[in-house]
């Protein structure tokens, strides 16, 4: 069952497809891929970048491991879609295609040109169907990407909530 119900037209679908895939030079290769039911490598930094975030970032600040409460306190925090690997144990946040502001933190990492991205279907949003990664916070249109200054407050919060954290 999705955590975030996601009402889309087929064609609000397919140009959400397209213009992820036209992260390519070939973008019928992604959408071969996602007709598979696979995860399609993505070029970052063109359309969009992504910042990469390691579970025990975001399980600090959401206080929860239980998809449901996580889904929406990223969906809150962040306004823009995530993926969730859970067999690598990291969080993406889709962002713009420029580097953020914000200084090193070793559980964000920037991910920019000369990167690339497994991006599950978009139609994959439960967690019990993408151990390699399903939209946790689902993609919405076209161009829909985090806020990267709420992205930088929220690493930021979510970095004082770990333990070990200076207060």
């Amino acid at each position: 069952m999705s955590t975030l119900t996601n009402p889309l037209t087929e064609s609000e679908r397919e140009a959400i497809r397209d213009w992820l895939a036209g992260s390519l030079n070939r973008p019928q290769v992604a959408k071969n891929q996602w007709e598979k039911g696979g995860v399609a490598a993505l070029a970052l930094g063109r359309r969009f970048s992504a910042v990469r975030l390691t579970e025990p970032l975001v399980y600090a600040i959401t206080g929860s491991r239980m998809s449901v409460h996580v889904t929406r306190v990223l969906a809150s925090a962040l306004h823009g879609p995530v993926i969730h690997a859970p067999s690598i144990q990291r969080f993406y946040a889709f962002t713009p295609a420029v580097a953020p502001s914000w200084g090193w933190n070793p559980h964000a990492e920037y991910l920019g040109r000369d990167n690339y991205l497994g991006v599950p279907p978009i139609e994959l949003t439960d967690p019990e169907d993408g151990l390699d990664g399903y939209w946790a916070v689902p993609v919405t249109r076209p161009g829909d990407l985090c806020d990267p200054d709420q992205l930088a407050a929220f690493v930021a919060a979510a970095s004082q909530e770990l333990p070990g954290a200076e207060s």
